[in-house]
């Protein structure tokens, strides 16, 4: 039996099995650090999705947006940004207008309901994370943090989801 073309042909080298560690252990703490922010969002969420946190999210950082731009922000097809805005608008944690004379063109934003979802989760997440982090170091936090974002500089570009692909990871 042949392997596929793009497989390697001899085992891991020692860089390798490194790179493959790193992944592991940042794709395990971030199972962890999502686990607390869902929970903190089912108690405090009244059936709110994860998904749904991160358009309100997104929408916090973005100000008031075009449903297109929301989409595109969130690496969503414009067709599950309006499904999920369906079901943010129905609970009243965002409304949507019509701005100017392009009647086609909807603008979405955050009522205070949302916003105050919004920085209730974030809250308890925060609180739950600092809880779970307490035996690490300030000074290994923070060089975490650093070795975090230069693998988000260097790999930026190279790991861009397919278009209408959902981006995972956490934002709130």
């Amino acid at each position: 039996m042949m392997a596929p073309p793009d497989a390697p042909e001899t085992p891991l080298s020692d860089a390798g099995a490194g790179v493959l560690e790193l992944v592991e252990a940042v794709d395990s703490a971030q199972t962890v650090l999502r686990t607390i922010n869902e929970r903190a969002l089912g108690d405090l969420g009244s059936g709110i999705t994860a998904t749904q946190l991160r358009l309100l999210d997104q929408l916090q950082r973005l100000g008031e947006s075009r449903l297109v731009d929301l989409a595109d922000a969130l690496s969503i097809a414009p067709s599950t940004a309006t499904r999920l805005c369906d079901t943010l608008a129905e609970r009243h944690l965002i409304v949507r207008h019509r701005r100017g004379r392009d009647r086609r063109e909807l603008q979405i934003r955050l009522t205070d309901a949302g916003l105050e979802l919004l920085e209730a989760v974030r809250t308890r997440s925060v609180h739950e994370w600092t809880r779970a982090l307490a035996g690490i170091s300030e000074e290994d936090r923070r060089y975490a943090a650093r070795v975090l974002a230069d693998i988000s500089s260097a790999a930026a570009g190279v790991a861009e989801p397919p278009a209408g692909e959902p981006v995972h990871g956490l934002t709130a």
